[in-house]
Protein backbone atom coordinates (compact mmCIF):
# COMPACT_ATOMS: atom_id res chain seq x y z
CA UNK A 1 0.00 0.00 0.00
CA UNK A 2 1.32 3.45 -0.88
CA UNK A 3 1.96 6.17 1.73
CA UNK A 4 -0.98 8.12 0.34
CA UNK A 5 -3.27 5.09 0.65
CA UNK A 6 -2.13 4.45 4.23
CA UNK A 7 -2.86 8.08 5.10
CA UNK A 8 -6.35 7.86 3.58
CA UNK A 9 -7.11 4.67 5.50
CA UNK A 10 -5.85 6.23 8.75
CA UNK A 11 -7.97 9.34 8.39
CA UNK A 12 -11.05 7.36 7.40
CA UNK A 13 -10.65 5.13 10.44
CA UNK A 14 -10.26 8.08 12.78
CA UNK A 15 -12.95 10.33 11.41
CA UNK A 16 -15.29 8.35 9.24
CA UNK A 17 -17.00 10.87 7.04
CA UNK A 18 -15.31 13.76 8.87
CA UNK A 19 -12.16 13.58 6.76
CA UNK A 20 -14.24 14.61 3.78
CA UNK A 21 -15.43 17.82 5.38
CA UNK A 22 -13.21 19.91 3.18
CA UNK A 23 -14.73 18.72 -0.06
CA UNK A 24 -14.68 21.61 -2.48
CA UNK A 25 -11.47 23.09 -0.99
CA UNK A 26 -8.91 22.44 -3.71
CA UNK A 27 -5.42 21.19 -3.08
CA UNK A 28 -3.36 23.86 -4.76
CA UNK A 29 -0.86 23.65 -7.57
CA UNK A 30 2.75 22.95 -6.67
CA UNK A 31 3.60 25.99 -4.58
CA UNK A 32 7.01 24.66 -3.40
CA UNK A 33 8.30 26.08 -0.14
CA UNK A 34 11.64 26.80 1.49
CA UNK A 35 11.31 23.85 3.87
CA UNK A 36 13.02 21.73 1.21
CA UNK A 37 16.19 23.74 1.78
CA UNK A 38 18.56 22.90 4.64
CA UNK A 39 17.78 24.86 7.76
CA UNK A 40 20.27 27.67 8.32
CA UNK A 41 20.56 28.87 11.95
CA UNK A 42 21.02 32.54 11.05
CA UNK A 43 19.83 33.65 14.47
CA UNK A 44 21.97 31.29 16.54
CA UNK A 45 24.93 33.62 17.24
CA UNK A 46 23.99 36.20 19.85
CA UNK A 47 26.09 38.74 17.97
CA UNK A 48 24.11 38.39 14.72
CA UNK A 49 22.88 41.97 14.15
CA UNK A 50 19.61 40.82 12.58
CA UNK A 51 18.50 38.90 15.69
CA UNK A 52 18.07 41.70 18.26
CA UNK A 53 16.53 44.09 15.72
CA UNK A 54 13.86 41.63 14.64
CA UNK A 55 13.24 40.32 18.15
CA UNK A 56 12.65 43.89 19.29
CA UNK A 57 10.30 44.47 16.37
CA UNK A 58 8.14 41.41 17.07
CA UNK A 59 8.02 42.14 20.80
CA UNK A 60 8.28 40.01 23.94
CA UNK A 61 5.32 37.74 23.17
CA UNK A 62 6.94 36.15 20.10
CA UNK A 63 10.37 34.50 20.25
CA UNK A 64 12.37 33.86 17.08
CA UNK A 65 13.27 30.17 16.89
CA UNK A 66 16.98 29.50 16.37
CA UNK A 67 16.55 27.25 13.34
CA UNK A 68 14.48 27.26 10.18
CA UNK A 69 15.22 30.87 9.20
CA UNK A 70 16.53 32.21 5.92
CA UNK A 71 16.76 35.53 4.09
CA UNK A 72 16.76 37.70 7.19
CA UNK A 73 19.46 39.87 5.64
CA UNK A 74 16.69 41.08 3.29
CA UNK A 75 14.56 42.28 6.23
CA UNK A 76 14.96 45.95 7.13
CA UNK A 77 13.28 47.54 10.17
CA UNK A 78 11.82 50.93 9.20
CA UNK A 79 10.60 53.79 11.44
CA UNK A 80 6.94 54.78 11.55
CA UNK A 81 5.82 56.76 8.53
CA UNK A 82 3.85 59.98 8.48
CA UNK A 83 0.26 59.44 9.60
CA UNK A 84 0.82 56.10 11.36
CA UNK A 85 2.26 55.09 14.69
CA UNK A 86 3.98 51.82 13.97
CA UNK A 87 7.37 50.64 12.83
CA UNK A 88 7.42 48.14 10.02
CA UNK A 89 9.74 45.66 8.35
CA UNK A 90 10.46 45.62 4.63
CA UNK A 91 11.21 42.34 2.83
CA UNK A 92 12.80 42.29 -0.62
CA UNK A 93 11.98 39.99 -3.53
CA UNK A 94 14.78 40.26 -6.15
CA UNK A 95 13.91 39.86 -9.83
CA UNK A 96 13.91 36.19 -10.77
CA UNK A 97 13.52 34.94 -7.19
CA UNK A 98 11.04 32.27 -6.13
CA UNK A 99 11.29 29.51 -3.50
CA UNK A 100 14.51 28.26 -1.92
CA UNK A 101 14.08 25.08 -3.96
CA UNK A 102 14.51 27.14 -7.13
CA UNK A 103 17.73 28.58 -5.67
CA UNK A 104 19.21 25.09 -5.27
CA UNK A 105 17.80 23.51 -8.41
CA UNK A 106 17.76 26.38 -10.91
CA UNK A 107 20.40 28.76 -9.57
CA UNK A 108 17.78 31.46 -9.06
CA UNK A 109 18.46 34.38 -6.71
CA UNK A 110 17.18 33.94 -3.17
CA UNK A 111 14.19 36.11 -2.28
CA UNK A 112 11.84 36.77 0.60
CA UNK A 113 12.47 35.63 4.16
CA UNK A 114 11.41 33.06 6.73
CA UNK A 115 11.41 32.74 10.52
CA UNK A 116 9.41 30.75 13.08
CA UNK A 117 8.08 32.96 15.89
CA UNK A 118 7.13 30.89 18.94
CA UNK A 119 4.55 31.98 21.51
CA UNK A 120 6.51 32.83 24.64
CA UNK A 121 3.64 31.67 26.85
CA UNK A 122 3.38 28.28 25.14
CA UNK A 123 1.20 26.49 22.56
CA UNK A 124 -2.52 27.12 22.18
CA UNK A 125 -5.59 25.54 20.61
CA UNK A 126 -7.48 28.69 19.57
CA UNK A 127 -5.64 31.83 18.42
CA UNK A 128 -6.18 35.11 16.58
CA UNK A 129 -3.24 36.50 14.58
CA UNK A 130 -3.39 40.03 13.17
CA UNK A 131 -0.85 42.05 11.22
CA UNK A 132 -0.59 44.72 8.56
CA UNK A 133 0.83 44.13 5.09
CA UNK A 134 1.51 46.58 2.27
CA UNK A 135 2.79 45.76 -1.19
CA UNK A 136 4.80 48.50 -2.83
CA UNK A 137 3.09 50.81 -5.31
CA UNK A 138 3.03 49.08 -8.69
CA UNK A 139 3.71 45.64 -7.18
CA UNK A 140 3.64 42.90 -9.82
CA UNK A 141 1.91 39.91 -8.22
CA UNK A 142 2.80 37.48 -11.04
CA UNK A 143 1.42 33.99 -10.25
CA UNK A 144 1.55 34.40 -6.48
CA UNK A 145 3.52 34.09 -3.27
CA UNK A 146 3.35 33.33 0.44
CA UNK A 147 2.47 35.47 3.46
CA UNK A 148 2.73 34.73 7.21
CA UNK A 149 0.21 32.61 9.11
CA UNK A 150 0.03 30.25 12.10
CA UNK A 151 1.70 26.86 12.50
CA UNK A 152 2.25 23.86 14.74
CA UNK A 153 4.68 20.95 14.45
CA UNK A 154 7.30 20.40 11.75
CA UNK A 155 5.39 19.31 8.63
CA UNK A 156 4.17 22.78 7.67
CA UNK A 157 5.48 23.47 4.14
CA UNK A 158 7.58 22.23 1.24
CA UNK A 159 5.35 19.36 0.16
CA UNK A 160 5.72 17.61 3.53
CA UNK A 161 2.07 16.62 3.97
CA UNK A 162 1.23 16.27 7.68
CA UNK A 163 -0.46 13.15 9.03
CA UNK A 164 -2.45 14.66 11.90
CA UNK A 165 0.33 14.25 14.46
CA UNK A 166 3.30 16.17 13.06
CA UNK A 167 2.21 19.58 11.80
CA UNK A 168 -0.10 22.06 10.08
CA UNK A 169 0.08 25.66 8.88
CA UNK A 170 -2.29 28.40 7.73
CA UNK A 171 -0.25 30.89 5.76
CA UNK A 172 -1.87 33.26 3.31
CA UNK A 173 -1.01 33.62 -0.35
CA UNK A 174 -1.33 36.47 -2.76
CA UNK A 175 -2.26 35.30 -6.24
CA UNK A 176 -2.46 36.85 -9.71
CA UNK A 177 -4.05 40.29 -9.65
CA UNK A 178 -3.67 40.54 -5.87
CA UNK A 179 -6.31 37.94 -5.00
CA UNK A 180 -5.96 36.60 -1.46
CA UNK A 181 -6.41 33.12 -0.02
CA UNK A 182 -5.46 30.86 2.87
CA UNK A 183 -2.91 28.21 1.91
CA UNK A 184 -3.16 25.47 4.53
CA UNK A 185 -1.09 22.38 5.19
CA UNK A 186 -3.53 19.81 6.61
CA UNK A 187 -3.79 16.03 6.99
CA UNK A 188 -6.37 16.20 4.19
CA UNK A 189 -3.96 18.01 1.82
CA UNK A 190 -2.58 16.11 -1.16
CA UNK A 191 0.90 16.79 -2.52
CA UNK A 192 1.29 20.43 -1.44
CA UNK A 193 -1.11 22.66 0.52
CA UNK A 194 -4.86 23.22 0.31
CA UNK A 195 -6.31 26.37 -1.27
CA UNK A 196 -9.05 27.99 0.83
CA UNK A 197 -11.10 31.06 -0.06
CA UNK A 198 -9.27 32.08 -3.23
CA UNK A 199 -10.39 35.55 -4.33
CA UNK A 200 -12.57 36.31 -1.31
CA UNK A 201 -10.45 39.45 -0.83
CA UNK A 202 -7.83 41.39 -2.80
CA UNK A 203 -4.63 43.20 -1.89
CA UNK A 204 -4.18 46.69 -3.33
CA UNK A 205 -0.58 47.81 -4.01
CA UNK A 206 0.50 50.86 -2.04
CA UNK A 207 -2.20 50.43 0.61
CA UNK A 208 -1.89 48.86 4.07
CA UNK A 209 -4.31 46.00 4.77
CA UNK A 210 -5.02 44.61 8.25
CA UNK A 211 -5.34 40.83 7.93
CA UNK A 212 -6.53 38.70 10.83
CA UNK A 213 -7.04 34.96 11.05
CA UNK A 214 -8.53 32.88 13.80
CA UNK A 215 -7.51 29.23 13.88
CA UNK A 216 -9.47 26.94 16.19
CA UNK A 217 -8.05 23.43 16.24
CA UNK A 218 -10.34 20.45 16.02
CA UNK A 219 -11.12 18.04 18.82
CA UNK A 220 -9.02 14.93 18.09
CA UNK A 221 -11.30 12.39 16.45
CA UNK A 222 -13.65 15.06 15.09
CA UNK A 223 -13.47 17.42 12.12
CA UNK A 224 -14.72 20.46 14.05
CA UNK A 225 -11.86 22.95 13.58
CA UNK A 226 -12.16 26.25 11.75
CA UNK A 227 -10.36 29.14 10.07
CA UNK A 228 -11.85 32.63 9.87
CA UNK A 229 -10.26 35.59 8.04
CA UNK A 230 -10.98 39.28 8.44
CA UNK A 231 -9.51 42.02 6.25
CA UNK A 232 -9.69 45.58 7.58
CA UNK A 233 -12.11 44.36 10.24
CA UNK A 234 -14.56 42.73 7.82
CA UNK A 235 -15.05 38.97 7.76
CA UNK A 236 -14.19 37.74 4.26
CA UNK A 237 -13.80 33.99 4.68
CA UNK A 238 -14.83 31.18 7.02
CA UNK A 239 -14.23 27.45 6.80
CA UNK A 240 -15.72 25.12 9.40
CA UNK A 241 -15.53 21.35 9.72
CA UNK A 242 -11.75 21.27 9.45
CA UNK A 243 -9.25 18.61 10.52
CA UNK A 244 -5.87 19.84 11.76
CA UNK A 245 -4.83 17.04 14.11
CA UNK A 246 -5.53 13.57 15.43
CA UNK A 247 -3.76 14.05 18.78
CA UNK A 248 -4.11 16.71 21.49
CA UNK A 249 -0.31 16.95 21.62
CA UNK A 250 -0.29 18.89 18.34
CA UNK A 251 -1.09 22.54 19.08
CA UNK A 252 -0.59 26.02 17.62
CA UNK A 253 3.01 26.92 18.43
CA UNK A 254 3.42 30.33 16.86
CA UNK A 255 3.62 32.49 13.75
CA UNK A 256 5.17 31.13 10.56
CA UNK A 257 6.74 34.28 9.10
CA UNK A 258 7.14 33.06 5.53
CA UNK A 259 7.10 35.26 2.44
CA UNK A 260 8.47 34.68 -1.05
CA UNK A 261 7.30 34.30 -4.65
CA UNK A 262 6.18 30.76 -5.46
CA UNK A 263 5.72 28.22 -6.31
CA UNK A 264 8.52 25.68 -6.73
CA UNK A 265 9.73 26.71 -10.18
CA UNK A 266 10.72 29.85 -12.03
CA UNK A 267 7.28 30.32 -13.59
CA UNK A 268 6.39 31.79 -10.16
CA UNK A 269 9.39 34.13 -9.97
CA UNK A 270 9.20 37.83 -9.18
CA UNK A 271 9.43 39.68 -12.51
CA UNK A 272 11.25 42.71 -11.04
CA UNK A 273 13.02 43.84 -7.87
CA UNK A 274 10.23 44.68 -5.42
CA UNK A 275 9.22 44.53 -1.76
CA UNK A 276 6.41 44.24 0.78
CA UNK A 277 6.06 45.80 4.25
CA UNK A 278 4.76 44.14 7.44
CA UNK A 279 3.73 45.72 10.75
CA UNK A 280 1.90 45.32 14.09
CA UNK A 281 1.98 41.55 14.65
CA UNK A 282 -0.50 40.76 17.45
CA UNK A 283 -1.73 37.43 18.83
CA UNK A 284 -4.71 37.06 21.15
CA UNK A 285 -7.37 34.64 22.35
CA UNK A 286 -10.07 37.02 21.11
CA UNK A 287 -10.85 39.28 18.16
CA UNK A 288 -8.18 41.96 17.74
CA UNK A 289 -9.50 45.46 17.20
CA UNK A 290 -7.15 47.45 14.97
CA UNK A 291 -7.19 51.05 13.84
CA UNK A 292 -7.81 51.53 10.11
CA UNK A 293 -4.66 50.76 8.16
CA UNK A 294 -4.59 54.10 6.35
CA UNK A 295 -2.11 55.11 3.69
CA UNK A 296 0.97 55.97 5.75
Amino acid sequence: MSAGSRRSVLLAALLGAGAGALAGCASGPRHGDPERAPEVPLLAPATTPVAPRLQSFFGPGLVIRRHGSYGLERVAVRPAGAGCGWRYIRVGYPAGSASQLSVERDGAPSGGAQAYLLFRDGPRDDVHLSYRVRFQEGFQFARGGKLPGLFGGDHVAGGHTPDGTNGFSTRYMWRAGGKGQVYAYLPTSTDYGTTLGLGTWEFVPGRWAVVQQRVRLNTPGLADGSVVVWVDGREVFRQDGMLFRTTPALRIEGVFFSTFFGGDDLSWASPINQYADFATFVVSDRFIEAAPAGLC
